[in-house]
């Protein structure tokens, strides 16, 4: 029994020493491209490089590339390193790449892959197999992922039924397919507005098809979707794209679509806006409505059709009615019909509104007495006694009085006003008209008078020429008149006129005082 256990325990720490040993000893790192992207083609060229560090002591005894199945999870041998040479075990790809192995002096096992081809895509595993300073072989491994990058084609992309013109909640088929191309391809069914360039997704591809033979992976969609009027004017298309695909991926689009409906979401606009009305109020209504086409309108009050005439107003394509209350019977209810035909269809609803019409009633304005025995009111009002107290209202028939009379005074005063204007102006048309015929002005009748004869008076008022003759007087008095029957001189005598058959060439007569009898 104690030899049992003492073997146990020897075997216990032997295993427990060499464990440490090896993890503790397992130092060396070994490194490779994490991810790398090819294109496929002759002048394409995979690299794939797997370096390691190695500790003091540590002897690397060789390196393997392997790359995973494409069916299950195990990886397969292609080529084997040793030091200064390596082993193919893949026939194929020793004829379409090129080996570096390594050595004292190189650290890296490198496999040069020309002519890339689809196969070539997959994953890569490079292990490394040493011994330890305590000389035990130790394998290590890294892996790298290779990916054959193929173009994204343009989509084949339908819509069935194929019309422009639908109705909403019609179901369309969206279908699209295409060879998304390597790595990670789709393609995606969306939406947008012919106003927007942003995209709202409607589906992607979930399945895949691959054709290694071609490289090519192929996806397909089809998607079932109602349409709803919020779809007018929308663009439908499908895009396919893969990992590397950079925008703007291939596409292809159909479209617009017109989606047709009948009258929607009715309401009423009211200006103004009140709970009943006067005579005389001007209203205007206005029925709004959703629709495709473009929805007619018509109205009724009652059961009446409301025509367009004098009364009735119609505005933006009948949608809107203006018109007066006229009589308190207007009171009611006032129905707008929208109408419009989708597909052959006729579609109609309607909407109504009730309109209540009161009198208006008097403004009344209170008066401090308590009766109409002291009228308070004014000229233009009248006063009456409602609940024992005097009260003012507006009387019509006394205003209208007010006016008439105003109105008379003003065409009375207008009429004095041009009698007067008129009278005037004949008197001075007179006046300059005897102006004119002065032959006898100083009450002297004057037959002839010799030329350059100049007659002067100390003091007159007014100077008279005929011909080249003057006569100068400073001052005539009232009722005086002179008579001359010759040329000789004599004295002025009162009352008598002055006349003057002939006169000497040269003479000249000088008075003293003489009185004017006559106008001028």
């Amino acid at each position: 029994m104690n030899n049992r256990l003492s073997v146990m325990i020897y075997l216990f720490f032997y295993v427990f020493e060499k464990g440490i040993l090896r993890l503790g000893t397992n130092a060396m790192t070994v490194t490779s491209p994490t991810e790398i992207n090819a294109s496929l083609g002759s002048d394409s060229t995979i690299v794939l490089n797997c370096s390691f560090e190695k500790e003091t002591g540590e002897r690397v005894t060789q390196i393997s590339w392997m790359k995973k199945n494409e069916m299950g999870n195990e990886y397969r041998k292609i080529v084997v390193y040793y030091q200064s040479y390596a082993v193919y075990n893949d026939p194929d790809m020793k004829k379409r790449s090129n080996s570096i192995s390594f050595d004292d002096s190189s650290t890296s096992a490198i496999l040069n892959i020309s002519e890339v081809q689809c196969k070539d895509d997959g994953q890569y595993q490079c292990i490394v197999l040493y011994i330890n300073s305590n000389g035990i072989e130790i394998g290590t491994k890294t892996e790298t992922s290779v990916y054959i990058q193929v173009m994204a084609e343009i989509p084949e992309f339908s819509i069935q039924p194929a019309n422009t013109t639908l109705e909403e909640y019609s179901a369309v088929n969206l279908s699209c397919s295409a060879n998304v191309g390597r790595p990670g391809g789709m393609v995606t069914i969306w939406k947008r507005s012919i106003s927007s360039d942003e995209r709202i997704q409607l589906g992607s591809s979930s399945s895949l098809v691959t054709d290694n033979g071609n490289c090519s992976v192929y996806a397909q969609l089809l998607i079932t979707y109602n349409l709803s009027r919020s779809d007018h004017g929308f663009i439908f298309g499908c895009t396919s794209k893969n990992r590397h695909t950079k925008d703007p991926a291939p596409s292809k689009e159909v479209g617009p679509r017109t989606i047709l409906y009948g009258p929607s979401n009715i309401f009423f606009e009211m200006r103004p806006n009140q709970t009943h009305y006067y005579v005389k109020d001007v209203i205007q209504l206005t029925c709004i409505s959703d629709g495709n086409p473009r929805p007619t309108f018509r109205w009724k009050f009652n059961s009446t059709d409301i025509m367009e005439h004098r009364k009735y107003t119609f505005l933006s394509g009948n949608a809107t009615v203006k018109f007066t209350i006229q009589y308190l019977n207007e009171s009611g209810n006032y129905r707008c019909y929208v109408e419009n035909y989708v597909n052959e269809k006729y579609m109609i609803k309607n909407y109504s509104i009730t309109i209540t019409v009161k009198e208006q009633n008097i403004i009344l304005k209170p008066i401090a007495t308590e009766s109409c025995f002291r009228d308070a009111c004014s000229f233009i009002e009248k006063c009456y006694e409602n609940e024992n107290t005097a009260v003012c209202s507006k009387d019509i028939w006394r205003i209208i009085s007010l006016i008439f009379i105003t109105l008379s005074l003003i065409l009375g005063m207008t009429t004095v006003s041009l009698c007067v204007l008129l009278k005037i102006q004949k008197r001075r048309k007179d006046y300059i008209k005897d102006g004119f015929n002065m032959g006898d002005g100083e009450g002297r009748n004057y037959e002839t008078l010799g030329s350059r004869e100049t007659h002067t008076y100390p003091s007159a008022s007014q100077a008279v020429t005929v011909g080249l003759e003057e006569r100068n007087y400073e001052s005539l008095g009232n009722g005086m008149t002179d008579t001359y029957s010759s040329i000789d001189e004599r004295a002025l005598r009162d009352g008598e006129g002055a006349h003057y058959e002939s006169l000497g060439r040269g003479e000249t007569h000088t008075y003293s005082s003489i009185q004017q009898t006559v106008s001028i």
